[in-house]
């Protein structure tokens, strides 16, 4: 990096806002390059978008409205889906950097602060390959942060009950949102000067008004309580032992590795940036370091106790995501109440944070060219397109619509044909088969292995309910080559169609 340059983010550290902005542009701009086929979430997203419902099985349903409102603004794309991704991790950035600001008087650490946020994998390792509601999560913490901290610095009513909107759309935003506030509250119990804020009469109102946005999901969780809990805690329960000591021991072990992968890389930037000033921040402390360091550790300690309740035998690393979003805070805070000299500290932290993310974000790019190349297809490399292309144009007319027994299939039908229903056995949204089928002719796809020889049972199930043998049905076959294949490399889908109804039984 040139003299010029470093004198420039010396004098001048709110560039550090633009550079992020344009590091969030870039990698929409290259998520839209990189491929036309969907990763899972991103699948899942434009599936379930066809539907206003108040819950999508495991996952709260905010983040879903938002999709919808995003397609109904801007259309179907590669580009929609990605661009509201990054436009929440922007803003979380963005919150982020305001909440520091409310703390520090040096102008220069909510830069840093704001910079420690791309080191953590969820924010852009993880959130570039595939995130969705994990993603809003970390919006809605660096929301919730800075209506915390304002509230607990100048409390006013419009402040808790900003503060308890924030709570509610955090809650169901993903459900490990609560213990954030949870946490918050907790943290500032010892604290004489700020415990009064937590038994103000304002708080009353402020929790009605969570409350009036989280009770039409709860009442939706209570109805599907199954399709709404058994994915998460399957998921925690992944490679259980039925041993219940072994596997709390297993489930605490995955917290502590989680835990390491979530902080080294902002242990480390913060380690190099500020070598010379690590044994004053460590033992200077103001109010609030205590604060925001007690919250991470309860964050913790909560996440250990409902993994012990539910037998959890592994936590991963994006479930711990939001609370570990709060180490960049704790750590500036830290070096703030050090006092240390900070004026350089943009200049050499802001290029290889930037750097290094960036870098992350063109890989994936040109992975998708390189990986065939050593015998590696992933989800991006699948023909969808190609694949409805070639069904269709040998029909000669379009699907008026589509049944898979795959959600990564039903997502990317949809991308490709928007106007095109899209069902899928198994989703909380029911099929109503015999009502599509009397709109025309049915498109029924799945992928299939090598040796597959017959329709998957979701399917065959579905069928049979409606009185439809699939045996009798004219089933067929075909490859795809992989985009960018190497030595014919292609996948494999079965499909077939069904006709409509007769008029009479319409």
């Amino acid at each position: 990096m040139s003299n010029r340059t470093r004198n420039l983010l010396v004098r001048r550290p709110e560039i550090v806002i633009w550079l992020v902005l344009g590091y969030f542009v870039l990698s929409v701009l290259l998520r839209v390059i990189r491929s036309d086929s969907l990763q899972n979430d991103e699948a899942e997203q434009v599936f379930q978008a066809q539907f206003l419902l108040l819950g999508y099985g495991r996952q709260p349903p905010f983040y879903n409205w938002l999709q919808i409102g995003t397609f109904h603004l801007f259309g179907i794309s590669v580009a929609t889906v990605s661009l509201l991704k990054n436009a929440l991790l922007f803003l979380c950035c963005l919150f982020y950097w305001m909440a520091a600001r409310m703390l520090i008087d040096d102008r220069r650490l909510p830069f840093a602060a704001m910079l420690g946020v791309l080191a953590v994998p969820s924010v852009t390792v993880l959130a570039q390959r595939d995130l969705t509601h994990a993603v809003a999560t970390l919006c809605l913490v660096s929301i919730f942060l800075c209506l915390f901290i304002r509230t607990l610095k100048s409390p006013s009513l419009a402040g808790y009950l900003l503060l308890g909107v924030s709570i509610g759309i955090g809650a169901i935003t993903k459900y490990n949102f609560v213990i954030i506030p949870l946490a918050a509250a907790l943290a500032v119990l010892p604290e004489p000067d700020l415990r009064k804020r937590l038994f103000d009469w304002r708080i009353l109102p402020a929790g009605a008004i969570a409350a009036a946005i989280v009770l039409p999901n709860f009442l939706w969780v209570l109805w599907h309580l199954d399709a709404a809990t058994s994915g998460t805690v399957d998921a925690m329960r992944m490679g259980s032992s039925g041993d219940a000591a072994k596997d709390t021991i297993r489930g605490l072990t995955s917290i502590m590795i989680s835990t390491i992968e979530g902080t080294a890389a902002v242990l480390i930037v913060f380690a190099a940036v500020f070598f010379r000033d690590i044994g004053a921040a460590m033992r200077a402390e103001s109010v609030w370091t205590r604060i925001i360091g007690r919250m991470i550790i309860v964050c913790l300690i909560i996440v250990a106790l409902i993994g012990i309740g539910f037998g959890a035998s592994s936590i991963r690393e994006k479930w711990l995501s939001p609370f570990l979003l709060l180490l960049p805070l704790y750590l500036t805070l830290k070096l703030a109440a050090a006092e240390i000299d900070s004026r350089r500290s943009i200049a050499r932290m802001a290029p290889p944070v930037l750097g290094i993310v960036t870098a992350f974000i063109v890989y994936l790019a040109i992975s998708i060219v390189i990986g065939p190349f050593i015998g590696q297809y992933g989800k991006e490399h699948v023909p969808y397109r190609s694949m409805l292309e070639e069904v269709i144009g040998a029909r000669g007319e379009r699907p008026a619509y589509i049944i898979s027994s795959d959600q990564m299939l039903a997502g990317n039908a949809r991308l490709n044909l928007p106007t095109v229903p899209t069902l899928l056995p198994g989703f909380v949204q029911p099929v109503p088969l015999d009502a599509v089928r009397r709109r025309g002719p049915g498109l029924v796809v799945w992928p299939a292995g090598d040796d597959d020889a017959s329709v998957p049972e979701a399917l065959a199930n579905l069928l049979g309910a409606h009185g439809i043998q699939p045996q009798t049905l004219a089933i067929q076959w075909i490859s795809v080559p992989y985009k960018f294949a190497r030595g014919g490399e292609a996948m494999r889908f079965g499909y077939l169609w069904l006709d409509p109804l007769p008029e009479t039984q319409r």
